[in-house]
């Protein structure tokens, strides 16, 4: 008898416009707030809008995107008092799997509300946020810190993030606009 590899499953039209416009978005290109016309993106894409409208639906489902009734679309944007429950959020995830062992539900979670920080703050803090993950995976790697230990690690690396994204917010720097 013969195996037969899986045949794979050709890939969707929307889930590669969808993708396409997620790297736009955590890129900035679609900068926080932006209007997304359905229309100019099926254009720019060479497709009709069919495919961009069910893009824009999966992306709002992920809160990347918000729709408004009977004026399309924008790019999801946090205020400095969203993010901060963002933050919050995040940390109390981030100690939930620390003391269940790595809990795969919160791990998930946990990405999907790292995707909308750096979303909301924009692609320069993505790099020195994965630099701070990796201190923060080491730190908390070696010789097992006891669960008190884990919780200042996991303390600070959460007061520095928060610094940052003050910083951020407040001086937002020269972030690419986008244009409609």
């Amino acid at each position: 008898m013969y195996a037969t590899a899986p045949i794979p499953r050709p890939r969707a039209l929307f889930e590669a416009i969808a993708d396409s416009l997620r790297e736009r978005i955590f890129s900035h290109d679609l900068a926080p707030g932006c209007t997304l016309d359905e229309s100019v993106l099926a254009r720019e894409l060479g497709v009709s809008r069919t495919p961009v409208r069910e893009a824009l639906k999966v992306l709002a489902r992920d809160g990347l995107v918000i729709h408004r009734n009977l004026s399309g679309c924008s790019v999801a944007e946090f205020s400095p008092k969203e993010l901060d429950a963002l933050l919050t959020v995040m940390e109390h995830l981030e100690r939930f799997a620390l003391e269940r062992d790595s809990n795969p539900f919160a791990t998930e979670t946990i990405q999907r509300l790292r995707d909308r920080l750096y979303l909301a703050v924009g692609p320069d803090f993505v790099g020195t946020d994965q630099l701070a993950l990796q201190r923060l995976a080491s730190r908390l790697g070696h010789g097992t810190p006891s669960s008190a230990e884990a919780r200042g690690i996991l303390e600070a690396y959460f007061s520095q993030r928060r610094l940052q994204v003050a910083q951020k917010v407040m001086h937002p720097g020269n972030g690419r606009a986008a244009a409609r």
